[in-house]
């Protein structure tokens, strides 16, 4: 009513409300007020959870670091091999071997002033002269035995250790990585004119492509294999040319295989006088187990090199290809006009691959 009296407002009215900001607290916790234990829960956790993050990203980023160095590394040590390689260098001839004529006096002589023996050593021949393209290599890691080269597929120094253990978590320039290194098996010799009878290289399978990431074109194309069979291993010594001859995929524990014996292939490495590991048991297994045949014949005289990876079939099971040396009177060529390439439609797979992809291995008759 006009000219009456307003009802008086309580005093700090415009105080009665609460700020928007305890508004939205309250409502955010069901309109009670927040608990400083809970308070101090999220916090630790979004703590630890920062700290694990920044830890996911700090291991990604090693990884990514140590990828981009091997690959970096690798373009490195290619280089260095291409460039000494390609140097102009007359390696003396080795020549024949020699008889060797020595002579040998006694420690103590006798009363009548001892004997003067000579004898005849041999043969022998004068140790071969290293590579420029090794020297290179040698100079800058001297487990250095070789290098091993398929056009497109793997470049790769060896080295070889004290055992099989050290190289598959250092590089090349004895630092901790996890792409290791490709080494050769430390059993094996790789002289100037000594060789085992089996040379074995392993290496990891690099997702980047290095080492031996590329191998996985002879597990199931074909085409790749007739275009690309041969393998070029140097060693400190010499250049050699292997045509390959198996492919396979194997298992390292019993168990993927029902229990039956391993077919061990890193154990194969001299035939003669080797007892269990002959070179039957070799032929006949790398030949039943290779997903393709081609045709050329390799026997125990021959010179093998195998080189090893980690496959994904299934746990610890490993990708092997087995090449052998080229012999005096073949050609790179002529090995190629031989040869005969073909799928083999009745692989030797362990227990495992028959679990869960059906089939089964039919013994051949002989």
């Amino acid at each position: 009513m006009l000219g009456a009296k307003q009802k008086p407002q309580p005093k700090h009215a415009k105080h009665a409300a609460p700020p928007a900001d305890i508004k939205k607290v309250r409502k955010a916790s069901g309109g009670k007020k927040t608990n400083s234990k809970d308070a101090a829960a999220n916090k630790v956790i979004t703590i630890l959870a920062t700290l694990v993050l920044i830890a996911c990203l700090g291991v990604l980023g090693n990884q990514v670091y140590q990828m981009v160095e091997a690959k970096k590394n690798h373009d490195v040590l290619k280089n260095v091999r291409e460039n000494a390689k390609n140097s102009t260098v007359i390696l003396p001839d080795p020549g024949d071997p020699v008889v060797t004529t020595v002579t040998a006096v006694p420690d103590e002589p006798s009363a009548t002033g001892g004997e003067i023996v000579t004898v005849q050593t041999g043969p022998v021949r004068e140790p071969r002269p290293i590579m420029p393209a090794a020297n290179e290599l040698l100079a800058i890691n001297p487990d250095t035995v070789g290098y091993v080269r398929i056009p497109d597929c793997v470049d790769e120094p060896v080295v070889k250790g004290t055992d099989n253990e050290y190289y598959l978590t250092h590089n090349f320039y004895d630092k901790q990585r996890q792409c290791g290194t490709c080494f050769a098996d430390y059993r094996n010799v790789v002289g100037d004119y000594e060789r085992s009878d089996n040379i074995i290289l392993y290496a990891h399978n690099q997702k980047d492509g290095t080492m031996f990431g590329m191998l996985d074109n002879y597990r199931w194309d074909l085409r790749y294999w007739e275009k690309n069979p041969f393998v070029y291993f140097s060693s400190n010594y010499s250049d050699d040319t292997y045509v390959i001859i198996s492919s396979f995929v194997i298992n390292t524990l019993p168990e993927h295989d029902d229990g039956r014996e391993l077919f061990d292939y890193n154990n194969y490495i001299d035939f003669r006088d080797s007892g269990k590991y002959s070179f039957e048991t070799f032929s006949k297994e790398i030949t039943a187990r290779s997903w393709f045949f081609t045709g050329l014949d390799f026997d125990e005289d021959d010179e093998y090199l195998t080189l090893s990876t980690c496959s994904t079939e299934w746990d610890d099971s490993r990708h092997v290809v087995v090449a052998r040396k080229l012999r005096e009177d073949e050609t790179a060529d002529s090995v190629l006009a031989s040869a005969n390439f073909v799928l083999n439609d009745n692989i030797k797979w362990p227990a495992i691959y028959y679990k869960y992809h059906g089939g089964s291995y039919i013994e051949p008759t002989e």
